[in-house]
Formats: structure tokens, sequence, C-alpha cells
């Protein structure tokens, strides 16, 4: 006969043992100290030992020094480039007022010289009278106001130079009134000198020139000129740079005018050229004070 089975008890598994227990304690402290950092930061800095606070606050305070001493240095920069652009613009002033004082006496001297070139006056004037061949010499009648002079005393004779034949009267202050005789036909002598035309005064050609550009400043016309020059240095490799003033003094005005150019029709071709490269260009007198 086979023995009947005994039933041995069933073991159950222990819920609350010392490992689950340290590990639920464990959790539940990390929850509170999330809340506490989440909702109660100030408590948490209680915690925190005094000397890590001091060492916090002693690397903040030096953080902040740094900070203050890169902007005092800032600051001295900064005050330092404006003494150094006010330096520069004082020099700018200075050599603007020499630049116009040297082109007001440039002009005065080409005044000058155009004047020097200019025929004298006297010649144009006395033109007229070398033109009709008669010159009267002793015709002017020097008595002194008051002297009266006997009819009896020989007045001064009038002398004529290269009178013409058809001339029967020349009628002048110390002259009588009577009518005085034709001078005999004049001799072949006389007939072969020369008589002058009246004198032709041509007026100085004035050079032409182009204006490219105007600026508030002598400098950025050089820097105009200097990119044109670059840019289109066939065309203007053989010019010369000048400048005018216009405006007054208080808001003055610069123009650029290169030459001289040959003819105006040349400085008419030249500037239809620059025009058709987007360049702004007329025709003008080739004056003004070097660039």
């Amino acid at each position: 006969m086979t023995k009947p089975a005994i039933d041995k008890p069933v073991r159950r598994n222990a819920i609350l043992t010392p490992y689950a227990a340290l590990w639920s304690t464990l959790g539940t402290l990390g929850l509170v100290y999330l809340g506490v950092a989440v909702f109660q930061p100030d408590w948490l800095s209680s915690l925190t030992p005094p000397s890590a606070r001091l060492e916090h606050s002693a690397e903040t305070q030096s953080s902040l020094m740094k900070l203050s001493a890169d902007v005092d240095s800032l600051k001295s920069s900064m005050a330092n480039l404006q003494i150094d652009v006010s330096g520069v613009k004082s020099t700018l002033d200075t050599q603007a007022q020499q630049t116009q004082a040297l082109g007001s006496q440039v002009n005065a001297l080409e005044d000058k010289m155009r004047l020097a070139e200019a025929p004298p006056a006297t010649a144009t004037a006395s033109a007229p009278q070398q033109h009709t061949g008669t010159d009267v010499i002793g015709a002017v009648d020097d008595t002194p106001a008051g002297l009266d002079l006997s009819e009896n005393q020989a007045r001064p004779q009038t002398k004529i130079i290269n009178a013409s034949p058809e001339r029967s009267q020349i009628v002048t202050g110390s002259v009588d009134k009577a009518p005085a005789q034709a001078k005999p036909k004049a001799s072949a002598a006389n007939s072969d000198e020369i008589s002058f035309g009246p004198a032709v005064v041509k007026p100085v050609k004035k050079p032409i020139g182009i204006a490219l550009a105007s600026s508030a400043s002598v400098e950025g016309l050089r820097l105009n000129w200097s990119q044109l020059a670059q840019q289109h240095g066939d065309k203007l490799k053989r010019l010369k740079a000048r400048y005018t003033t216009n405006g007054d003094p208080a808001n003055p005005s610069f123009n650029l005018i290169a030459g001289p150019v040959k003819s105006k029709a040349e400085a008419v071709k030249l500037c239809n050229d620059l025009q058709a490269q987007a360049v702004s260009c007329s025709v003008e007198d080739f004056t003004g004070n070097a660039l």
C-alpha cells in the first residue's frame, strides 16, 4: 500500500523586510528634499555650512570686482578715444583753413599773372589815332589863364605830319577861325611811310576741364579722385585734379575739377564716355586750387 502524501504548509514571502524598509525610507527622504528645494529653497540655505557660504560670497565679490575693473578700463579707453577723435577733428579743421588760405593766395597770384599777360589799355586807346595817319604837334594853346596876348604877337604854328591831301581844314583851339590853306601834295618820301591798323586784342583762352564730383570737405574730394583715377585710369590718367569752393564759409561745398582738356568737343566726348559708366560729369572751366 502506498502512503498518502502529507500536505506541507506553503511559506509566504514577507512584505516588510529590512531591505524594503530601507529603500522606502530613502525614497521618502528624497521626495521631502525635492519638495523643500522646490517650495522652500530658503530652508536649504540654513542647512549649508558657513564655510561654503563664505566661499560662495567671496567668489561673487571677486567676480564683481573684476567686472567693475573691466568697466573702468573700458570707460578710460572710451575717454582716450574721444580725446583722439577731437584732436583729429581740430587737425583737419586747421588743415582746411590752411588749404583755403593757400587757395586764396594761389587765386590772387593767378589773377596777377593774367593781368600781367593782358595787353595794356593804352595800346588799344591809341590804335584809332594811328589808323588816321595824321599827327598834330603844337596845336594846343599853352597860354596861362589871365595872360592877354596882343594881336600882332605870333601864335604857335600847327605842324601836320602825314596829312592826307583831301583834308583842307584842321580846327583846333589854338588855330585862327580863318580857313587854313591846303598844304601841297605829300612828297614821294612821305608817301612811302607805313601806316599801322588798329591793334587787335585777343582774349586769353581759359583752359577747359570737367566737373566730376562734389563734397563737403577736401578730403572727400581726394577720396573720390583716387577712386575715379583707379577705376577710369585710361581716361583720367593725363588729367590733373583741382577743386573750387562754393557756398558760405559756415557751410562750404567743394567741387572736383579735372583737366586741362584740349577742346570743348573733347571734353564733351569724355563726359559722355564717363556718363555711360554711371559717373557724374559736366564741362567746366579748369580753375581752382590744386587738390
